[in-house]
């Protein structure tokens, strides 16, 4: 019951995480990755709602998932039912995203996008457009992983 119940904790997380992430690719960055210098970046983050999702969305979000993500691999790994390898993928793949998500995405939104002043206009526009381009990228790993943590869990249901 325990695996049931964690499976889709983290299916939820995944969900939050991929409905903010597509809601950032379709109407957030479009408007603001074309910004030409830093104040209008800082501008345009500010009116796009950018600035709040980085104090209030994300810091809710992306802990708790990867919290969840370390216990799913572990009960994923112990886990002895025919979901254990499906269960186990889709907990890699997040765990994956979530290492270049800390280790690339969050460092430079804080200290080159939403700095933008300490940047030189066009490479704070390269900076801005690799971003934004690389960025839902990480959707495909969002909508892998949630597929299979579902046929995990329909694995899990089935199996009893």
């Amino acid at each position: 019951m325990i695996n049931v119940i964690l499976l889709s904790l983290f299916i939820l997380s995944i969900s939050l995480s991929l409905g903010g992430g597509i809601y950032e690719t379709l109407v957030i960055y479009p408007n603001w990755k074309h910004a030409r210098g830093p104040a209008e970046l800082l501008q345009k983050l500010q009116s796009s709602g950018q600035l709040n999702a980085n104090k209030r969305f994300w810091p809710m979000v992306s802990p708790a998932q990867t919290l969840l993500v370390i216990v799913n691999i572990v009960l994923a790994a112990r886990f002895t039912g025919q979901a254990h390898c499906v269960w186990l993928g889709a907990s890699i793949i997040i765990a994956g995203s979530r290492l270049i998500t800390f280790g690339y995405f969050i460092p430079v939104m804080i200290s080159k996008i939403m700095q933008p002043e300490k940047i030189e206009a066009s490479r704070l526009q390269r900076i801005v457009k690799w971003w934004t381009t690389l960025s839902p990228l990480r959707l495909i790993a969002d909508i892998a992983s949630w597929g299979f943590a579902l046929w995990a869990l329909m694995l899990m249901e089935t199996g009893r």
